[in-house]
């Protein structure tokens, strides 16, 4: 009984962990999509990419997981270029973002050549 306990204990911690990291992905996804938008920017492959894990104190002394995350982004679609961010839990610490551009790129829209039908009667 006492290992069932334990291995409960065990699996549950390892679901709440789990849970928290998939968490911090998506909040740092969301801070590097934003800090792309701002910048009149591409972020490519619709992802972060975890660089490192770390246990440190926050202002207020609380003990949490400081995870820092890699993303990439292009200006022109040809291009690739790196940013990173690092989360305390699920808040923000910093970002290495893009600069915004200087001149925001031209919107394309597609052209539709009208239809011929032929010649009636």
């Amino acid at each position: 009984m006492d290992t069932t306990l334990v291995l409960l204990i065990l699996l549950g911690l390892g679901l709440y962990a789990w849970a928290r990291a998939r968490d911090a992905a998506e909040v740092a996804r969301r801070h590097g999509l934003e800090a792309c938008e701002r910048a009149g920017v591409q972020l490519l492959d619709h992802s972060v990419a975890l660089v490192k894990l770390a246990l440190k104190r926050s202002e207020d002394g609380r003990l949490g997981v400081v995870r820092q995350y890699r993303f990439d982004y292009s200006r022109e679609g040809s291009d690739r270029a790196s940013g990173a961010l690092a989360l305390h839990g699920l808040r923000l610490l910093w970002i290495t973002a893009p600069e915004p551009l200087a001149t925001p790129p031209a919107e394309v829209r597609p052209t539709i050549a009208p239809r011929s039908f032929g010649h009636w009667g």
